[in-house]
């Protein structure tokens, strides 16, 4: 599954994948060598464990129904392989039809679950990483709790959202923790103008120093320390 805007591109000769935005190029890995790759490393893994050589059928969904997909005349077989969601259902269907004989009994199947359970390790990617996302990707500014309008709007140390009227003084913490689990765990003050969509570096400073932040440097050198792991 990728969630990829935009147009992309399939290279067949580089190997790559060629978003377009915003007038933009940006190069992402094959999408088709990641999925080889991941279906010879689950054959070598179920024979390494004692089980027969299984058919392993693989798709590349691009999630975001309004992304273009093209690639060269000669890569004419990249619909088999790459698709959108709508299209999902009816290819499992198919994908299920094409395999008529059992090779796992029922017993064994509790076992492939039992040793994938065992030898599980989340990943350690970040979010942006697994979904194929830059930070240029993300929307910027403090979001409403109430009607999810954006951006809020900051006057006299209060946030203001035009949709609904709410105003609410602490707004910012929600995009801070965000920011935190998205970005990373330190911040500066121009950092934090950018993600929360304002201009003051005072305001920027007073909203850091309302948090009680640690802190390294000083001046325009000052990054935060920040600590969302509930």
């Amino acid at each position: 599954m990728k969630n990829i805007a935009g147009s992309i591109y399939f290279d067949p000769h580089f190997n790559q994948l060629i978003r377009t935005k915003d007038g933009k190029e940006t190069a992402f890995p094959d999408p088709i060598v990641q999925v080889n790759r991941q279906e010879s490393q689950l054959k070598n893994w179920f024979l390494k464990n004692g089980f027969p050589s299984l058919p392993i059928l693989s798709l590349i969904v691009i999630s975001n129904p309004q992304t273009i997909i093209r690639t060269s005349p000669e890569n004419r077989k990249l619909h088999y392989k790459v698709i959108h969601p709508d299209v999902l259902p009816s290819r499992i269907n198919l994908m299920e039809h094409s395999i008529t004989e059992s090779i796992l009994g029922e017993k064994d199947l509790k076992k492939v679950v039992r040793i994938l359970n065992k030898y599980h390790i989340e990943a350690a990617s970040s979010i942006l990483e697994r979904y194929n996302l830059t930070e240029e990707d993300l929307i910027k500014g403090v979001i409403c709790e109430n009607c999810k309008g954006f951006p809020l709007i900051r006057r006299h140390g209060t946030w203001f959202c035009n949709q609904c009227q709410l105003s609410n003084k602490d707004a910012h913490i929600q995009a801070f923790r965000d920011y935190f689990h998205l970005l990373d765990s330190t911040i500066t003050n121009r950092q934090l103008r950018d993600f929360l969509n304002i201009s003051s570096a005072s305001s920027a400073t007073r909203i850091l120093q309302s948090l009680k932040l640690t802190s390294k440097g000083a001046n325009k050198g000052r990054v935060y320390s920040l600590n969302f792991d509930e």
